[in-house]
């Protein structure tokens, strides 16, 4: 009932789960490098963003001082053009209150300074540690893409194979053919060329093996323990 044609299905369909397996693999270690890539861009991500907010704090600070220099220049001007003493008291107050901000600005000026300085130093030396990292990682990454599409081809080839032998066998046989795959759970002819059938692992006394050799008739012949379709690839002796 079952022939040489559905035995060439199971080994092509024997090897497309080995080939998926493997194409599993290949995507799973791709978003594991992924991951890994998005990781260590992060880290360095978040450095060079703490460093520019740093940066952007102290260039905050720089035009504040160059704000207030500014009014103590208008408050200047103005005070050259008071016209009474209480004017001109509270222009000095102002003027007072500006040049003390600018103090402390440059205070506060000289600590940002030293800890752009500090982030500026932790970023290239993180960039220096990671950017080789990286690229590895990269590399690694197109190396897998490369593979998985290798892969990719192979499973469609095969894919084809199998739906060409399949066009050329009967519907019923075909049919027959998935019932018995459900039942054994993939595996319908088994090979016994080992002295074992690779179906259920079962190992054949050498008097039995030697029985079923001289015996077997491919494709009616089955496993005394398993019921799977036997067949080898060694003659009987």
């Amino acid at each position: 009932m079952l022939n040489e044609k559905l035995l060439e299905v199971q080994n092509r369909e024997v090897e497309l789960l080995r080939l998926k397996t493997k194409l599993r693999e290949l995507l799973e270690e791709k978003k594991e490098k992924e991951r890994l890539l998005s990781s260590l861009e992060s880290r360095l991500e978040s450095a060079k963003r703490k460093l520019e907010e740093k940066e952007k704090e102290l260039k905050d600070l720089k035009n504040f001082i160059a704000y207030k220099q500014e009014r103590i220049e208008e408050l200047e001007k103005q005070k050259e053009r008071v016209k009474s003493r209480s004017e001109y008291k509270q222009i000095l107050r102002q003027i007072a209150k500006s040049e003390d901000e600018i103090i402390k600005t440059r205070q506060e000026i000289t600590k940002i300074e030293a800890e752009v300085e500090a982030l500026t130093d932790a970023y290239c030396k993180l960039k220096e540690e990671l950017t080789p990292k990286m690229e590895e990682v990269k590399g690694k990454i197109e190396e897998l893409d490369s593979e998985i599409k290798r892969f990719e081809e192979k499973v469609k080839r095969v894919e084809k194979e199998i739906d060409s032998i399949k066009e050329g066998l009967p519907e019923e046989e075909l049919r027959r053919f998935e019932e018995l795959k459900e039942k054994f759970n993939g595996l319908v002819f088994a090979d016994i060329s080992s002295g074992a059938c690779e179906g259920c692992g079962m190992t054949f006394s050498p008097a039995e093996f030697k029985e079923l050799l001289k015996n077997l008739e491919p494709g009616k012949t089955k496993c005394p323990y398993c019921g799977r379709f036997i067949y080898s690839k060694v003659a009987a002796r």
